[in-house]
């Protein structure tokens, strides 16, 4: 038997042990039958304010402050919900940690709405449609989680508003240590040259460049950076939360 066989035999009794673990009750109210019920779901609010994610001076879209624009390869962040909502942060972790794959649906389906409820962001407004990029994980923690949140909430995404899609082009070619655990500095030069691009040249693409969470921007900007240097006009970043 195939190595991709018993790959997909551990990962379902993984799945299976984790059901049995975390049944399937609504993280805001506790009722049984899904992972967050329609109710609670509608409870959820969004980012009231975006802000430069440098110099936090707010704006409409979460564009990068003149001040700052020169020192990041991405156009601007923009944040979706609130980390500090408990039931958001939740479900993150569940993602992230506990590899509850159709939380990223949930997720999924909150960055729809957002998106649909604003029409202010200038990556909506250029003519030139983006492409959606998921931040990718190493091919090594993505075997450890099974699947790739990012991913999984990017295809949601551009499913819906029927946008084209690239999660195979940028890859992580090199494994380090989880950005949660380090300060700004660290996380610089933690993903310094951890990415890197096998695909067409994109000259003049607009990216949309999706992740879970956002601390420093430093993810982002290394993978903002090497898409540019293959020709990309505008890269936005789009996170579910800032940590």
């Amino acid at each position: 038997m195939t190595f991709k066989y018993w790959q997909n035999h551990a990962l379902y009794w993984r799945d299976f042990i984790l059901d049995l673990i975390f049944p399937k009750e609504c993280v805001g109210c506790g009722q049984e039958g899904s992972w967050l019920c329609p109710s609670c779901y509608q409870k959820l609010e969004f980012s009231k304010v975006q802000y430069c994610l440098n110099c936090k001076t707010e704006n409409n879209s979460g564009e990068f402050c003149p001040n700052c624009r020169n020192e990041y390869y991405l156009d601007g962040v923009t944040i979706v919900g609130n980390y500090d909502d408990k039931i958001i942060n939740h479900l993150i972790k569940m993602l992230k940690y506990h590899f509850i794959k159709d939380v990223a649906i949930i997720l999924g389906n909150y960055l729809v709405d957002f998106l649909q409820k604003t029409h202010n962001l200038p990556i909506l407004k250029i003519t030139k449609i983006p492409i959606v990029i998921p931040v990718p994980l190493h091919k090594r923690r993505r075997r450890w989680r099974g699947f790739n949140q990012t991913k999984e909430i990017a295809e949601i995404t551009a499913k819906h508003f029927q946008l084209k899609i690239n999660a195979t082009n940028l890859i992580r070619i090199k494994h380090k240590k989880a950005q949660a655990k380090l300060n700004e500095e660290q996380r610089l030069k933690n993903v310094a040259g951890c990415f890197a691009w096998r695909g067409e040249n994109l000259t003049g693409a607009n990216i949309i460049l999706i992740d879970d969470v956002v601390t420093t921007g430093a993810t982002l900007n290394e993978c903002a950076k090497i898409l540019k240097q293959n020709g990309a006009s505008q890269v936005w970043g789009m996170v579910i939360a800032k940590g």
